[in-house]
């Protein structure tokens, strides 16, 4: 079985960096962008093969994370997403983790993995899952 490919997208490179440490020992080949107008580029470029994104609500550009993420799911239904923020009361914020999963940063890595794996199919096993991280 080939990796899970997943998109971390946030302005911030520590957080990027942060996501991957947690996700790339689970088995996930993790891709970065620092805007949803270049991940949406790289998605679309990857035709869909893309099964998770992880992607701040907050970013610079016209298109912020819930932007994002709608047109993300309208295109490639299949895709898992997790929507993370600082502003966790702001009402769009709000609003959102009604049809996306959420995490409020600062996060730790359990709550990251928690919301991920209720994301995902349960037909795509991690190493982290199967025993091997």
């Amino acid at each position: 079985m080939s990796e899970p490919v997943c998109l971390l997208v946030d302005d911030e490179r520590l957080i990027r960096a942060y996501l991957r440490a947690i996700l790339q020992p689970r088995g996930f080949l993790c891709l970065e962008a620092g805007d949803a107008g270049s991940a949406l580029t790289l998605i679309r470029q990857l035709g869909g093969r893309l099964d998770l994104l992880v992607t701040d609500i907050s970013m610079p550009g016209e298109m912020d994370g819930i932007d994002l993420a709608r047109t993300i799911r309208s295109e490639f239904a299949a895709v898992g997403i997790v929507l993370v923020s600082a502003y966790a009361g702001d009402e769009k914020v709000m609003r959102s983790s009604t049809e996306f999963a959420f995490v409020a940063k600062p996060f730790v890595a359990d709550k990251i993995w928690k919301a991920v794996t209720t994301v995902l199919p349960r037909s795509r096993p991690s190493r982290a899952e199967s025993g091997s991280a």
